[in-house]
């Protein structure tokens, strides 16, 4: 039997699956990336080498194949067709998903099969995607050019921050009923970590965890209270993320208070289970 690898290529991050396990390492793809921008040498640099790794580490480890797919940063950059050619160099084929595809495979890996309508929420570095759909399929999709990384490149201060989300967030425009919303990706994982100060990171005691508007306020202010040189040592703090989490958790606030939620439920299973999904489902068509 044929045995996949799938890697990644966040705005924030690079996360490979392999046999069921995930890894991850933090590039910042999206620094300083605006909309039409270009992705910085040095970023460019250090995310390639990063799936250069993955791939060879997934290769050593028993995958006979790597898929590797990439998102809003390489999607939005000006200069994504050359980040996309400086891997294909070294013979890696990089699939840039379409903001549609994005938001299904996040969709896909995260629906919990209850038969009901969800909202799935990907909330990334440079976009965050929102789905609502069921077991048949969405019936609502849309991505917002505006995650973690472009918040926290556009203002550290708070009430600026929040300027800038309530400005934009209404751009998901009417989102149909739905009986819940589950979020997947890096900021609402750390959340719940530094919530209830997980450490080491254990995705057995995040996943499918709820955490209330309440909470996340809590959360915020007590990160953005502390310096950011002692951040770090808040329990369950990725020290990566002193400035990224703070923004993203914002984001999602700004969210909740658009779709009038109290309480959300946070995921493990993302896209890239939900990009296993799909190649699986297009080599079962073939």
């Amino acid at each position: 039997m044929t045995n996949y690898a799938y890697i990644d290529v966040g705005s924030n991050s690079v996360r490979l699956l392999l046999n069921g396990k995930k890894y991850l390492t933090n590039t910042q793809l999206a620094e300083k990336l605006v909309p039409g921008g270009n992705i910085l040498p040095e970023a460019a640099a250090r995310t390639s080498e990063a799936i250069k790794s993955f791939r060879r580490f997934a290769l050593d480890n028993g995958a006979d194949e790597v898929f590797v797919f990439a998102t809003e940063a390489v999607r939005s950059a000006n200069n994504g067709k050359n980040f996309a050619a400086l891997l294909s160099a070294d013979g890696i084929t990089l699939d840039v998903l379409s903001p549609q595809t994005e938001a299904k495979i996040g969709f896909d890996g995260a629906y919990c099969g209850r038969g009901v309508f969800q909202a799935v929420l990907d909330v990334g570095g440079a976009s965050s995607e929102l789905a609502v759909g069921n077991e048949k399929g969405l019936v609502y999709s849309h991505s917002l050019p505006l995650g973690a990384v472009r918040i926290k490149d556009y203002s550290l201060d708070r009430r600026e921050a929040e300027k800038l989300i309530d400005a934009r967030v209404p751009e998901y425009g009417e989102v149909p009923p739905f009986t819940e919303m589950v979020t997947i990706g890096g900021t609402t994982s750390s959340l719940v970590a530094v919530r209830d100060g997980i450490e080491p990171y254990d995705p057995s005691k995040i996943h499918l965890k709820k955490i209330t508007y309440a909470e996340m306020e809590d959360t915020v202010s007590r990160i953005l209270a502390t310096p950011v040189e002692k951040r770090a040592a808040i329990k369950g703090m990725h020290p990566q993320k002193t400035l990224i989490l703070p923004a993203g958790i914002l984001l999602v606030m700004g969210i909740m208070r658009y779709l009038s939620l109290e309480e959300i439920t946070v995921s493990e299973n993302d896209n890239l289970e939900g990009y296993k999904r799909l190649k699986e489902n297009n080599s079962a068509s073939l």
